[in-house]
């Protein structure tokens, strides 16, 4: 019977849940994992914040310097009139686009970057 209790205790331990649902059965291990997410999620705010820095000081540049972006395959648009006469409109990149590109290009050198330094860490660990 005393063996039953001592089973029936250690299944009623307390467990450490964290935020990310993984369960710890020790404190310290609960609370190393919960400060590894947090920082996790430190740094990929704070690359969000450079990025859009960034973004902000092209954008500030390209407004600044009066210069915009055009469509390179068909940079001016051709507007038909009602006697038949063309207007043309320069073919403008609007600023959201720019922005959303430069955002992509910077999140994909992010992971690039990362995953090159995975590989140096296992060349580096390999070698020894």
């Amino acid at each position: 019977m005393s063996q039953a209790k001592k089973l029936i205790k250690k299944e009623l331990d307390t467990v450490y849940v964290t935020t990310d649902g993984r369960k710890f059965l020790k404190y310290m291990d609960a609370i190393y994992a919960e400060s590894q997410l947090q920082i996790g999620i430190e740094l990929k705010n704070k690359r969000k914040e450079n990025n859009m820095d960034i973004i902000k000081l092209v954008m500030q540049v390209l407004r600044s310097e009066n210069w915009g972006i055009f469509y390179k395959n068909q940079p001016i648009q051709p507007l038909e009139l009602q006697g038949g006469d063309s207007l043309y409109k320069v073919n403008q990149v609007d600023d959201s686009e720019i922005e959303d590109r430069i955002n992509e290009a910077l999140t994909k050198g992010e992971s690039w970057e990362h995953s090159q330094t995975n590989s140096d860490q296992r060349k580096n660990s390999e070698t020894g």
